[in-house]
């Protein structure tokens, strides 16, 4: 079959590979979002390695389904607290080899309903973390700093909840309205900006660490008394929720490319060229 491979070098190459074997059920992948996540293993992750998981499938009995992305165990003593994503079994693969491929081994998913379409299936999984950390931000005024994709979603489940949204961004193209006044909590989900948007939030307040945010000063943190608090990936009962609001939330449809054409699809996300690229078999 064929798949987006990480060659020798570590940059991504089409390739014909075998066939998925080992634990898990079979199924037909119909579309893959690239993300950050993904973008950060190119030249990292080993030779040999398919990336992607933000997947929407075909079972065998042919229901479209989007696939969950690692899962702890549900009863441990950190899945019971909430933090699944620090479970000893949430690093054990639950899509294989990977989305950037036409066939995987699953682990487990959820149904997506008719109404929505492959390309837009695969936000339910980022959906998720957001739904996830979002539970973690204090309501009222809060600041996302970086809004592509991630913090465009942070500001829609935010701003369903009642809260005052702003956002800033790197890119001018891409920024919110900025702050007008001291915030309650800051969502980072883009490195850089962080320093600044310590001096936004309130004494006392918070600030959501969401993905890799860079270099974050500690001396705000200590002498404001501000609560610092990470949120990674999400769990099963967020992907459940993600499902059911999916067709609710107000986004822009993925620019969707074939995988042959992964390269163009790198380019645009690595130039801001699109809010998000899907690429499909």
């Amino acid at each position: 079959m064929r798949a987006v491979v990480l060659g020798a070098r570590g940059e991504p190459e089409l390739a014909d590979i075998d066939e998925p074997a080992g634990g898990g059920e079979p199924v037909r992948v119909l579309a893959c979002g690239l993300c950050g996540s993904d973008v950060e293993k190119i030249g990292v992750a080993p030779a040999g390695t398919v990336l992607g998981h933000e997947v929407v499938a075909e079972t065998a009995d042919g229901r479209r389904v989007a696939l969950v992305h690692h899962s702890g165990c549900g009863s441990c003593p950190r899945c019971r607290a909430g933090h699944e994503s620090t479970c000893e079994r949430f690093p054990e693969p639950t899509i294989v080899p990977g989305g950037f491929a036409e066939r995987v081994r699953a682990g487990g998913w959820l149904e997506l309903p008719a109404d929505v379409s492959d390309a837009r299936g695969t936000f339910v999984e980022p959906l998720a973390c957001v739904l996830r950390g979002a539970e973690r931000v204090p309501r009222g005024r809060v600041l996302v700093v970086g809004n592509g994709f991630i913090g465009r979603l942070f500001g829609a489940v935010l701003t369903r909840r009642g809260d005052e949204v702003f956002a800033i961004d790197r890119e001018p193209a891409r920024a919110g309205r900025p702050p007008d006044g001291p915030v309650d909590a800051v969502v980072l989900c883009a490195a850089g900006g962080g320093e600044a948007a310590l001096r936004t939030v309130e004494p006392g307040g918070t600030v959501l660490l969401f993905a890799d945010a860079g270099v974050v000063p500690v001396d705000p943190i200590y002498r404001r008394e501000l609560t610092v608090i990470g949120s990674r990936s999400a769990s099963p009962r967020h992907m459940a929720e993600a499902v059911a609001l999916l067709p609710e939330i107000d986004l822009p449809d993925p620019t969707v490319l074939p995988l042959e054409r992964f390269d163009e699809a790198l380019a645009l996300h690595r130039g801001a060229g699109a809010l998000k690229v899907v690429l499909t078999p």
